[in-house]
């Protein structure tokens, strides 16, 4: 019979034999949970039943087969005729292909002699009655008396009969007419108390557990044999040792196999979160040089849709050239010179340089170091490769400027060594002229010119070295100011206009309709004029055009100086504000110079917060520069409004009374200045006494308190201005050279309205004053 493993044990097949056996057809029980087959005497009763589902349910959880013997009253059956029958149930585990449990197989063996040992009364020589059945089974099998101690509880039992497997089960020999204690004294206590609880309840008990004095294992099935001999247990029993040796040593081996597993799965996992990280694109190939596996920066440097590669013949549509500047520099690689068909030769391949074009659209070229190294199995067998390939794209980029760095240097210092000399010529000529003819005084007086001329050239050169280097170094102090580049223009021209005449060039220069305001210092911006219309000059041939615009666009202040002369090249162009640029512009040294200007412009126009850019058409087609400086919109309002006052306008900053509060006079005086333009009335105040004495008498709008006050400092004097009750609506300005967050908040706190880092945003400050002026016009 096919029973399934759940606890209701449902029939799933009936074997002729059995339906023969016990009167039963096969289609009606197939189905039927065996425990409602009331018609069979295997589940006639409840103690049949339980232990039937005891071996049962070990099979299901063990997966190892069982054994019971059962007796009950049979009835009339048409292949046994005895009225009374003992049966010896096996269970064993049904597996499938993939080792899974399926169904649990009962097989029912008869067992006369079985059932001759419970009618004992009927056949009185017990040999006789148990030879058969102890001839048959290779299982343990004995009967023992229970002793109990005078308060119930099982103290020991004795053999009084074993069959001849019990030796061998047990180790046991000469059992019958012994106790347990006297074979084993050391005996565990639960045998004793679970064959006396069999005795005592007459409920048969099956179980497995372990007999350490005998250092064995069994499965076990105890079971009372006649309700008149209470104290007498029939044991039928298995040694499991092995075979729980083996479920052990099977169990153990699977944990140490699930461990094994869960070290490689983290051990991958680790080095999956490695190769995710590392900025190295990294490939590993079988040994037809398949793809096997690519980290993610692999994809990236090749294209995340580059071809799948299945055999290294596929490489043939990858691009990758030789970059390692030797006689293949250029080439393009062949199949046999990729990293991975080397690695997988077992040939070095460490250091390829290639520059590779990806697969991206549009495709991207890079340069690539790349490196390879065949993988072995345990016998050196190349079983795959593995390539890492890093891109050094930005580094060769980077090499290649500096070398071009390096070379502008050098040619530098070639002009440099030219232009001292020139001057140094005319220099030593006349002083041996002053030598050779001292009293001749024409002569005299001419060397001496000529001395004075070149040595002020020379200075100049000087000059500009020190102003290049100071000013790429950070070490201008630069004095801003409000001012019109209209005017700043008109200086540099003046400034330039010697060699614009000399060279006869036409000249025209167009302004903005008003004013072209900018925070700058005049000096350094005049300077970037003059250096842009010099540089207009030498390279424009005599007699050319230059065109100078001031233009107010965007936002921006622009300047821009355009001239028809020797042009730039698209090279050119982009380093013509580098340092020492100028040797390329021209091939001769017919204009002098140290090619320092332009990259001073572009520091000095940075420095202002600015920009500036070159453009040319190609050679001899003219360049043109062009500067942006941002445009103070704001500032331009309020300081013409009062010059040039529209029809029915009054300036709304006209109304308010300010007073300044700081102890450098000078400081105070150009603000004071400043202001007042916007059309505003303005006194002073050297210290925090006299500023509160100006403020009993005048009654400010707006005080602009200078924090580091001598006597009492800005924070202090401005509590004192809100708690008095004549000035607590004063607006309080605080202009400090603390610039820090908690500096603002410290302020803030005192009772200022507004904060101001020095040297003052006038643009900002000039927009505080139109919000506060509003309200009152």
């Amino acid at each position: 019979m096919l029973l399934s493993t759940g606890p209701d044990a449902i029939v799933l097949a009936v074997s002729d034999a059995f339906s023969h056996a016990f009167s039963v057809e096969a289609r009606p029980v197939v189905g039927v949970s065996l425990y409602d087959l009331s018609e069979l005497a295997l589940v006639g009763c409840e103690s049949t039943r339980e232990a039937l589902r005891g071996s049962i349910a070990l099979v299901v959880a063990s997966g190892t087969p069982d054994c019971v013997i059962l007796t009950a009253e049979y009835g009339e059956h048409a292949a046994l005729t005895e009225a009374k029958c003992s049966w010896r149930v096996e269970h064993a585990p049904v597996h499938d292909e993939s080792g899974e449990l399926v169904c649990v197989r009962q097989t029912v063996t008869a067992c006369k002699a079985a059932a001759e040992i419970a009618s004992s009364a009927t056949l009185p020589d017990s040999e006789l009655r148990y030879r058969t059945l102890f001839e048959q089974i290779n299982q343990g099998f004995c009967i023992i008396e229970m002793l109990f101690h005078e308060d119930g509880t099982a103290a020991d039992y004795r053999f009084l009969t074993v069959n001849p497997a019990f030796e061998a089960q047990t180790g046991l020999v000469k059992a019958t007419g012994r106790t347990m204690l006297e074979l084993a004294p050391h005996h565990e206590k639960h045998w004793f108390e679970t064959y006396g609880e069999v005795a005592r309840t007459g409920m048969p008990a099956h179980f497995q557990n372990e007999a350490a004095m005998l250092d064995r294992w069994y499965n076990v099935h105890a079971f009372r044999l006649d309700p008149s001999r209470p104290n007498q247990v029939a044991i039928l029993f298995s040694d499991i040792t092995e075979q729980r040796n083996a479920d052990q040593r099977r169990k153990r081996s699977e944990r140490g196999a699930r461990a094994a597993a869960l070290l490689a799965e983290a051990a991958t996992r680790r080095l999956d979160a490695l190769l995710e990280v590392v900025p190295v694109g990294i490939v590993v190939s079988d040994r037809n040089g398949a793809i096997e596996r690519e980290n993610r920066m692999f994809a990236q440097l090749w294209g995340q849709h580059h071809p799948t590669r299945t055999t290294l013949a596929d490489l043939g549509s990858w691009r990758a050239r030789w970059a390692d500047h030797s006689t293949r520099h250029g080439h393009a690689l062949e199949l046999a010179d990729w990293t991975t068909a080397r690695a997988l030769r077992g040939e070095e391949a460490v250091g390829d340089l290639l520059e590779i074009e990806s697969f991206d659209e549009p495709p991207v070229r890079r340069v690539l170091l790349s490196s390879g190294a065949p993988i072995r199995d345990e016998n050196g067998e190349i079983t795959g490769a593995v390539v890492a390939q890093l891109d050094i794209t930005e580094r060769i980029a980077a090499e290649e400027e500096l070398l071009v760095a390096a070379k502008r240097k050098d040619e530098f210092l070639a002009m440099l060594s030219h232009e001292l000399r020139n001057p140094l010529a005319p220099i030593a000529s006349a002083a041996d002229l002053i030598r050779v003819f001292p009293n001749d005084e024409p002569r005299v007086s001419k060397a001496s010119a000529i001395i004075a001329r070149q040595a002020k050239h020379m200075a100049s050169l000087i000059e500009d070295l020190l102003d290049v280097s100071r000013v790429t170094q950070g070490l201008v102090q630069y004095e801003f100011e409000v001012l019109d580049l209209n005017r700043a223009a008109a200086d540099a021209i003046e400034q330039v206009r010697p060699i614009i005449e000399r060279k006869k060039h036409r000249f025209s220069l167009h302004t903005s309709p008003g004013a072209a305001l900018v925070r700058g210092d005049e000096k350094r911006l005049i300077q970037v004029l003059a250096n842009l219309l010099i540089n207009a000059a030498k390279y424009t041939p005599e007699g050319g055009t230059i065109d100078f615009t001031v233009r107010i666009e965007s936002g921006n202040v622009k300047l821009v100086v355009s001239d028809n002369g020797i042009g730039m090249t698209p090279d050119v162009t982009a380093h013509a504000f580098e340092l020492f640029s100028q040797a390329e512009r021209s091939a001769d040294r017919s204009q002098g110079g140290l090619g320092i200007g332009l990259a001073l412009v572009r520091s000095l126009v940075t420095a202002h917060g600015g920009s500036v850019y070159a453009w040319s058409a190609g050679p001899g087609l003219g360049s043109t520069f062009v500067v942006c400086l941002p445009y103070l919109e704001v500032t331009h309002a309020g300081l013409y409004r009062a010059e040039h006052p529209t029809a029915g306008e009054s300036s709304s900053l006209a109304e308010l009374k300010m007073l300044i509060v700081d102890d450098n006079a000078d400081a105070a005086e150009a603000l004071g200045m400043l202001v007042e333009t916007a059309g505003n009335d303005v006194q002073y105040a050297s210290d925090a006494t006299t500023a509160l004495e100006v403020v009993e008498r005048w009654r400010p709008d707006v005080c602009l308190l200078d924090v580091g006050l001598p006597d009492i400092d800005g924070y202090e004097l401005a509590g004192m201005l809100r708690n008095r009750a004549e000035t607590a609506k004063v607006v309080l300005v605080a202009v400090t050279g603390y610039g820090l967050p908690q500096d603002k908040e410290k302020a803030l706190a005192a009772g200022f309205d507004h904060h101001f880092v020095k040297p003052l945003d006038f643009k900002s400050l000039l927009g505080v004053l139109g919000e506060i002026a509003s309200p009152k016009k």
